[in-house]
């Protein structure tokens, strides 16, 4: 007996909500495991304290550094220079993707700098924004612009030129203006690969903040870790790393959450 099509789809989405259950809780046992794990080497493994922390004990220096309010100044600041820094590397970096995209004019003249800054060691920078901007908030947005940019860039001005063709001669033989073929085709076809430069540019962005930090500040999470490492002290370091590593997982999450309400075509064929 043939099943209609009509069932299998409505089956199918039926079972669409239990897969990512069965995913989330996946993911949550591979996380609780990978926690015991570390509590497990930091005990009973490298049981150094110089080297290497158990879970517990960062979790109670982070609780220390909480309640002291402490650890809230520290994530203010890399928070500040995060945001302004990556801030515009997205909006700078859509900008000039599209242009490449749309532009061949633009695209010969700007290619040739992305794909010599894109293959550079851009961390490198770091010791010229300071000479340039000094050891405050301009040197770290500087450089965390600098690292975030390209990701986005490239994978906008993929977006843009991977339209489909054929949607392109329909929209031209229906005589649809640039600004009608550019909202409802090409911004379309480039969002998931803007989704995609932006979640990159996001892990860049971060060890920009990093970088920036290490090198001369007074202040931040990698502040936090720099001081940590010249007194021996792995449970604050290692609390400066997992307070990066789950900013960074918050963030995904957001832009997984804002592609599902701006692309939901895209959510519904992964989770297919």
């Amino acid at each position: 007996m043939t099943i209609p099509a009509a069932d299998r789809t409505q089956a199918t989405v039926r079972r669409r909500p239990a897969r990512a259950r069965i995913s989330r809780r996946r993911a949550l046992i591979s996380i609780l495991l990978g926690l015991l794990l570390w509590e497990f080497i930091g005990r009973f493994v490298l049981t150094n304290a110089i080297l290497f922390a158990p879970f517990s004990k960062v979790i109670e220096v982070g609780w220390r550094m909480t309640v002291s309010g402490e650890i809230w100044r520290h994530l203010a600041v890399s928070a500040s220079e995060f945001f302004l820094g990556f801030g515009l590397a997205v909006l700078l970096g859509i900008a000039v993707g599209v242009l490449m995209g749309r532009s061949r004019l633009a695209r010969d003249y700007i290619d040739p700098w992305v794909s010599i800054l894109y293959s550079s060691p851009l961390v490198a920078l770091m010791p010229f924004y300071l000479l340039l901007f000094g050891v405050g908030l301009l040197s770290k947005v500087a450089i965390i612009f600098t690292v975030s940019i390209f990701p986005i860039l490239l994978n906008t001005y993929t977006g843009i030129r991977s339209a489909d063709r054929n949607l392109l001669e329909v929209a031209r033989s229906f005589s649809c203006s640039p600004l009608q073929t550019f909202t409802k085709i090409e911004i379309p076809s480039a969002l998931p690969f803007i989704i995609t430069g932006i979640r990159l540019g996001l892990g860049r962005g971060l060890t920009g903040v990093v970088v920036g930090e290490l090198f001369a500040s007074r202040a931040g999470l990698g502040y936090v870790i720099a001081t940590a490492g010249q007194s021996f002290d792995a449970a604050t370091v290692l609390l400066g790393v997992l307070l990066f590593t789950l900013s960074g997982l918050l963030m995904m999450g957001l832009l997984a959450w804002i592609e599902a309400a701006l692309a939901p075509w895209r959510t519904s064929l992964e989770q297919s």
